[in-house]
């Protein structure tokens, strides 16, 4: 039985007169009956080409591992060996110093998505197991827990260092349980990020609530992730710095989008790097940082993924990409990604969006209060007093949000996008877009894009043995675009089109939709048009810029895995829509100042609003190829918005 508490403590073992040596080291050790503790103070060597079983947890001041010996443990159990308090790959040579073999019961995960082919069992091992009734002696590997204390309610100041790979640090399944100060380094690769195997910590089960603060979480390794929350867990980390760098991948790996395989960002996303330091799964999950520095060396920093009804939330906190590629934030599914007060610093993506959502907010009180109930943060009144209003802000060096499957943004309060290149790039997606700059809120594009509605020009992963290979290459179209007559460019429907919302706010940049409704295959391989209209209303805004739809050209028109940043980068032709509508609505004293020819479907003018064209410049307006005067009205058709100088 389990007693109340885990302690550690210093032991030094005197050798005997028939050694020379004396054994002296700090480890964790657990006091229970039954308790499979061996402490000796021999040498032992293990002879090249033999197995040695340890069946129960032993320490040793030496270790000799001649060639092709091993050593392994009972079925049904697994074995670490640490040294010093550092974890150790079993492998020949000799090893001194507190060397502890920890015998430990299976933790066995399984990974199965039967409709991908996916059934992996992963044996996990880890410092600390925790479930409802505290810590799990014979599921922990306590040698690897460092000073500090640990009881079954929490863990305060204990380091955990591993070099590896596949071994996680806490791993917390059922019950609530607290993390204080804590120092975790793991090197090595990871075994698989959508089930956790090999994170620094880990909660998992919809009973299960972990709170992890002042924490020092480094991982360095591919899909070696700093924090995982599954399964309807609630994890929330508070002032806290989390980093994860890149490993080196198997010389054998084939990158691949198959779940619970990938080991790699798939290119085809514009990106690369092989570790995510978070990755929120499961049904129902719930993660918060709060007062935190998230980062990760390449590929992404907060991911959703495989998962529903998702809550990955940052307030007040760092999110960085320290690499030359990734994103801040990934929400697929329904996720919900959400910004309050935090600083994304990107160089490619501050989120990309598949089906999930993202809001960008201030952490102002009103917001806290709210998050607090609906997120079950457990934040008391001192608490929320303590954390400061902030602005939330984007620095990316190329885009801002991504799509390349439906969801919605919202951009509020004080929130400000800089992005070096388009600041809304929606491929071949149904986008709701809301910005609302009544409290502040800035867009800033670099190439002067704000909004580029595009094709998707992810290839794909292709189907080889069984596995899907990212082998795919774009191709860009050769052939003009063919109508489709049963396309009405000027109508808008809320679950095929883009929607962008700009209300209270002043705007300098282009707006384009450049999709061409050509036929695609479904999975079954039946044939379908995609066409996609643009929708754009202004609400008390002002606008400077070219809306219109266009022709896009990639840089080069064949894309493959060497030249991936190339993706999603377009340069536009403004030309009349074939199945791109673009319809334009300006209300409640709207002001668009056309500074390009911009081609239309639909245009609404309200009573108070206008449009005029840059000062040396005059705007007029066709429809259907007729001359009309620019006034309030709703117009229909082909309409061009030309502009040419004043003559003199």
């Amino acid at each position: 039985m389990l007693r109340k508490k885990l302690k550690l403590f210093i032991s030094c073992v005197i050798i005997t007169a028939m050694m020379t040596t004396t054994a002296c080291s700090s480890f964790s050790s657990v006091t229970s009956k039954n308790t499979n503790v061996e402490v000796t103070a021999s040498s032992k060597t293990v002879e090249a080409g033999s197995n040695w079983v340890v069946d129960k947890t032993t320490k040793l001041s030496s270790l000799t591992i001649g060639e092709g010996a091993t050593i392994t443990a009972p079925e049904g159990y697994s074995i670490t060996m640490t040294v010093d308090g550092i974890g150790k790959t079993i492998k020949p040579g000799t090893f001194k110093g507190d060397v502890v073999l920890s015998v430990t019961k299976y933790n066995e995960v399984k990974y199965v998505k039967e409709n991908m082919g996916v059934n992996l069992t992963h044996i996990f091992r880890q410092a600390l197991f925790v479930d409802s009734t505290g810590i799990v002696e014979n599921k922990s590997v306590t040698a690897s827990v460092v000073g500090g204390n640990v009881t079954n309610t929490d863990a305060k100041d204990i380091k955990i260092t591993s070099e590896e790979e596949n071994f996680n640090g806490i791993y917390v399944a059922g019950g609530t349980y607290t993390v204080n100060g804590a120092k975790i380094n793991l090197t090595g690769n990871g075994g698989n990020d959508f089930a956790g195997f090999g994170a620094a910590v880990m909660a998992t089960g919809k009973d299960t609530t972990v709170v992890v603060d002042d924490a020092d979480i480094q991982t360095h390794g591919a899909i070696r992730p700093a924090v995982i929350a599954a399964d309807g867990s609630n994890l929330i980390v508070k002032n806290s710095k989390i980093n994860t760098e890149n490993g080196t991948l198997p010389a054998d790996y084939k990158p691949n989008v198959q779940l619970g395989m990938m080991k790699s960002v798939p290119w085809m996303l514009g990106l690369s790097g092989n570790c995510r330091a978070t990755n929120v799964l499961g049904d129902n999950t719930t993660a918060t940082y709060i007062n935190s520095s998230i980062s990760s060396e390449g590929w992404g920093v907060l991911s959703t993924d495989d998962c529903n009804n998702i809550k990955l939330t940052a307030i007040n906190s760092n999110v960085a990409i320290t690499g030359e590629s990734g994103y801040g934030a990934y929400a697929i599914g329904n996720a919900e990604d959400s910004f309050y007060g935090s600083k994304i610093t990107v160089p490619d993506y501050a989120l990309i969006i598949t089906g999930g959502s993202g809001i960008f907010g201030a952490s102002t009180r009103t917001n806290l209060d709210k998050l607090n109930t609906s997120l079950k943060l457990g934040l008391t009144s001192k608490d929320l007093d303590a954390i400061e209003e902030k602005q939330t802000t984007v620095k990316s060096s190329r885009f801002g949000v991504m799509w390349h499957g439906d969801g919605s943004v919202s951009v509020k309060d004080g929130t400000t996008f800089d992005t070096g290149k388009t600041t809304f790039l929606v491929k071949g997606a149904s986008a709701h877009i809301d910005v609302d700059g009544s409290k502040g809120a800035q867009l800033k594009s670099g190439n002067g894009v704000l909004l580029q509605l595009m094709d998707n020009d992810d290839p794909g992963p292709v189907m080889t043995d069984g596995l899907l290979l990212n082998t795919g290459v774009y191709k860009e179209p050769t052939e003009p675009a063919v109508k489709d007559k049963t396309h009405n460019t000027a109508a808008i429907d809320k679950a095929r089109d883009t929607i962008a919302n700009f209300s209270n706010i002043e705007l300098k940049g282009d707006l384009y939709n450049s999709t061409r409704g050509d036929l695609v295959k479904d999975m079954s391989g039946k044939e379908s048009r995609k066409c996609k209209n643009l929708s754009i209303n202004f609400d008390n805004a002002k606008i400077t810029g070219t809306i219109s739809a266009s022709t896009a050209k990639h840089e080069i028109s064949s894309i493959g895995a060497e030249d991936y940043k190339k993706l999603g980068e377009v340069t536009n032709t403004a030309n009349a829509a074939v199945n791109n509508g673009v319809v334009v609505s300006l209300t409640n004293g709207s002001t668009w100042i056309v500074n390009g020819n911009s081609y239309l479907t639909g245009l609404t003018i309200a009573d108070s609003s206008k449009i005029t064209a840059p000062e040396g410049y005059k705007v007029t307006m066709t429809v259907n190829g007729v001359e009309k005067n620019i006034t309030a009205g709703t117009y229909t058709g082909n309409i061009l918005l030309k502009v040419t100088p004043i003559a003199n």
